[in-house]
């Protein structure tokens, strides 16, 4: 009987060991080219940029901010174009929950762009000087690689 308080551990042991294998999935093998990217084999990206027009201080953005925003800071970075769309958002607030949820104007701008490190930079900064212009004021941001046809 002196094995006995011993095989206790040693079975729980097991039994842990065992559990904790089981929830491994293997990791997925590296295709050949693959990158650190989001999409890396992808040539072209569309990324959504969700803009509220609620800022924090409750004055809003104005069409017209907005539009001076699109000439200041976007267009220069993506001077092939965007497209602006009017959108409704509604999103939950900080409590969560039905009771606090957020109604705003929003406006959805899509880009297409090569999938490069520095095309996500130029997404990035839009983001950045949106947040510093308008403080308070949320945005969203999507990306989907896309094939482009004639």
């Amino acid at each position: 009987m002196p094995f006995r308080p011993l095989l206790v551990p040693v079975v729980l042991l097991c039994g842990l060991t065992a559990a904790a294998a089981q929830g491994q999935a293997p990791a997925p093998a590296a295709s050949p080219g693959w990158a650190a990217t989001p999409w890396a084999d992808s040539v072209m990206l569309e990324t959504q940029l969700f803009f509220s027009l609620s800022t924090a201080d409750g004055a809003g953005v104005s069409e017209q901010q907005f539009a001076q925003f699109m000439e200041d800071v976007v267009r220069p970075r993506f001077p092939d174009g965007m497209t602006v769309l009017d959108a409704y958002g509604q999103g939950a607030g900080a409590a969560g929950g039905i009771a606090a949820m957020l109604h705003a104007g929003t406006k959805m701008v899509l880009l297409v762009h090569p999938n490069t490190p520095d095309a996500q930079s130029k997404v990035g900064e839009v983001k950045a000087q949106y947040k510093a212009r308008f403080p308070g004021a949320g945005i969203r941001h999507l990306d989907f690689p896309v094939r482009i046809t004639p």
